[in-house]
């Protein structure tokens, strides 16, 4: 389950960081609070315009880190939070859900889907 305290986060605008691994070592992206898509099954679903080396590191390993955060939400000592999400990841090219966010974001050639393990607050 999502924590409410994410979902507030996610309301806001934020910086996104998706962390995969590959032969070549970490890689890391960025995207916006603001372009995740959460489904009915807490599923995230994020736009991927190019992030061809995250492809090709999901492709090896399954395995993302993402991090989320706004300093509009209060935190555990003050103003500002953030979530680190552990999940696996793959990339999706075609159905109702690509279309969905290719709709939304012209610009995207695939959706990054990402299946939550666990969501912790890190602040």
């Amino acid at each position: 389950m999502i924590p409410d305290k994410m979902l507030e986060v996610l309301k806001h605008e934020g910086v996104v960081a998706l962390v995969t691994e590959g032969k070549e070592g970490a890689h890391v992206v960025n995207t916006w609070n603001s372009y995740i898509r959460i489904t009915e099954d807490e599923r995230l679903l994020l736009p991927a315009g190019y992030m061809n080396t995250t492809e090709a590191n999901i492709q090896h390993n399954d395995k993302v880190l993402i991090t989320v955060g706004s300093r509009e939400v209060q935190g555990f000592n003050g103003p500002g939070t953030g979530f680190l999400i552990d999940g696996s990841a793959k990339f999706v090219k075609e159905g109702s859900e690509f279309d969905e966010m290719k709709q939304r974001f012209p610009w995207a050639r695939a959706t990054v889907e990402v299946t939550i393990k666990s969501a912790t607050q890190t602040l």
